[in-house]
């Protein structure tokens, strides 16, 4: 898809939580000094747009540095709980873009990571109703040929993958839609994290798409009901 494409996607839905984790989380892909930036961002620039201006609060000096200062202590919490688990996948969750992080973390403390394929694991994410999920796919593994009943986003975290149409590294966010049968694998080097956003039911192909049907696994469940 077209950054336009792309930009044309957010902007339509200014309320998904899921989106607005994924732009959270490239503007700070973007705001990090080590990442090459780009001149585009068309994730943030789509939800900045729906924003109305507002004057600033007499506090506004005051809410920047507790914001500046609660980002502080979230970096040092996660260090520390990187420091103290012997999972040497906290560590690299701690390096991750801090919106993420966070979500990843929260999720931990309730949930597990779960078998998606060889080399792959998947973390389902608690943001708002749409199906959103972290994923980890080490170098050479990935997920077999599958289609969407649906849209998919998948943003690069870490890493890089080819899907059989195109490579995509740090920063760069593929739409897949109905019709769109790719097979994103991790390219050597870097574990591939990725921030996965999916709206229906992903369908594989072959012997692993029979099986999927058969044992219901892997699947992406319906929205879930707010109580």
């Amino acid at each position: 898809m077209t950054d336009a494409s792309l930009a044309t996607y957010f902007a339509a839905r200014p309320e998904d939580a899921a989106l607005r984790l994924m732009a959270d989380t490239v503007a700070a892909m973007r705001a990090d000094p080590g990442f090459v930036a780009r001149d585009d961002d068309v994730a943030g620039a789509a939800f900045l747009e729906r924003e109305a201006p507002a004057p600033l609060s007499a506090d506004a000096l005051d809410q920047v540095l507790a914001r500046i200062e609660l980002a502080g202590a979230q970096d040092e919490r996660a260090q520390a709980r990187a420091a103290e688990s012997d999972d040497p996948r906290i560590a690299e969750i701690a390096r991750l873009p801090s919106p993420v992080r966070e979500a990843a973390l929260k999720a931990l403390e309730h949930d597990r990571w779960r078998f998606g394929a060889f080399g792959l694991r998947r973390l389902p994410l608690d943001i708002g109703e749409t199906h959103c999920e972290l994923m980890r796919i080490e170098p050479g593994y990935g997920a077999s040929d599958h289609d969407h009943v649906g849209d998919e986003l998948t943003l690069i975290l870490t890493g890089a993958y080819n899907d059989g149409h195109a490579d995509y590294g740090p920063g760069e966010i593929c739409l897949a839609r109905d019709g769109f049968i790719h097979a994103p694998k991790a390219l050597p080097g870097e574990i591939c994290y990725i921030l996965s956003v999916t709206y229906g039911v992903t369908k594989f192909k072959g012997t692993i798409g029979v099986l999927q049907r058969l044992i219901g696994f892997p699947w992406t469940p319906k929205p879930r009901r707010r109580r």
